[in-house]
């Protein structure tokens, strides 16, 4: 395809470039909203956006060059909202009544994100999940078939992609077993959680799990959560095995016993952030082949929000214009931007202190097969065009 006369073309020191490979290499570093634009140009266009080579090239692209987008929802609206983390515009507003016609998923929780498929839960109902690309308004209804009738809700789960298989993965853990969603196979697997995973009680909530580098990760006091302490035992999910497993480096001694962190994603790798609870200054820590070692300190919180730092939640990091960018979720009080060389902090407060379920995603065209079982929902191309 256009792909391999790409490569082709470049092998041989071609002078002039065909027509459909310069298409190619301009369409991949576009984002998705001018794609679904376009596909209305020509059949010839519309024919390379959704071809399979196309859509991995724009999604592997997008991913090298961070082209991640924030997803929120508010819980008193239920509207979705797809905002640019680096413009700090919203991108546009989605009705949820236009996304899921099954009033099942017209509140869905958003629970986390791996490239640019989200994971939903459905808010009644925890054997029902959805998997979805917010861009392509495409997604998939998933319903865990290993769940008896009076089993209670998952304590965690997570979205994770399998490299080696090129496939993507959902898992959901409850207080003494997990269960594997395989999307290749349509199939779903149950298997006992070892001694360390096994958990005193059903939590009210359902810890999303990070993601990077292939795996998922949690943190485990008793129970699974979001924060992390010096006691803690991080625990993730080995997808070439579809087990979950303990991390054989904790060592969480950097931490002091009054202090509080949680997980995050930084530079692709597992870290931490917090301190003190009512402190002015806060640490990230990025975990290294040796260990870990502390990235950065910064220093002069806002005053925005008291509990800063055990209620906020990194969601996005990134450098542009020579510049390092973090940006967090206050408890209630929307996002905290900061600007790592100016050291400045940009407050935006998108639901007017509304509580929102949030998560980051790559603004991609990707879906995983549709010839798999079960029923997948394709919206008209014709509707999907943002406005």
């Amino acid at each position: 395809m256009a792909k391999k006369k790409l490569q082709k073309a470049l092998q041989h020191d071609t002078p002039v470039l065909p027509r459909d490979i310069l298409l190619f290499s301009i369409f991949v570093r576009l984002p998705v909203q001018s794609l679904l634009r376009f596909q209305s140009v020509s059949k010839s266009w519309k024919v390379m956006i959704y071809n399979k080579e196309f859509i991995k090239a724009h999604r592997d692209h997008t991913k090298a060059m961070g082209g991640k987008k924030l997803l929120m929802r508010s819980i008193y609206t239920h509207n979705f909202v797809f905002r640019d983390l680096e413009n700090h515009q919203v991108l546009v507003t989605l009705d949820e009544k236009q996304l899921f016609p099954n009033e099942s998923f017209q509140a869905a929780d958003i629970i986390c994100s791996c490239d640019g498929l989200v994971l939903l839960k459905n808010f009644t109902n925890y054997k029902n999940y959805a998997v979805w690309n917010p861009p392509t308004r495409e997604y998939r209804r998933l319903k865990c078939s290993e769940l008896k009738s009076r089993e209670e809700p998952p304590n965690a789960c997570g979205l994770c992609y399998d490299s080696m298989m090129a496939d993507y993965k959902i898992i959901l853990i409850f207080k003494s077993f997990y269960v594997v969603y395989c999307m290749s196979s349509g199939s779903w697997t149950r298997r006992t959680s070892p001694p360390y995973l096994v958990q005193r009680h059903t939590t009210l909530w359902c810890v999303g799990g990070t993601n990077t580098q292939d795996c998922l990760y949690w943190s485990m006091n008793k129970i699974i959560k979001n924060s992390v302490d010096r006691d803690s035992t991080i625990v993730y999910f080995d997808v070439s095995l579809d087990e979950v497993k303990e991390l054989s480096i904790p060592n969480l001694d950097f931490m002091g016993e009054d202090e509080v962190f949680h997980l995050a994603s930084v530079k692709d790798r597992l870290s931490v952030f917090g301190g003190r609870e009512t402190s002015t200054e806060m640490y990230v820590w990025i975990m290294e082949q040796d260990g870990w070692k502390r990235l950065m300190k910064i220093c002069n919180l806002p005053n925005i929000c008291r509990w800063f730092v055990p209620c906020s939640k990194l969601l996005y990091n990134n450098t542009t214009n020579d510049d390092e960018v973090f940006v967090f979720q206050g408890h209630i009080d929307g996002f905290i931007i900061y600007f790592t060389r100016r050291q400045q902090f940009f407050a935006i407060n998108p639901f007017l202190n509304a509580h929102i379920s949030t998560s980051i995603c790559l603004d991609t065209l990707y879906f995983w097969n549709p010839t798999l079982k079960g029923p997948t929902r394709k919206r008209s191309r014709s509707k999907l065009l943002l406005k």
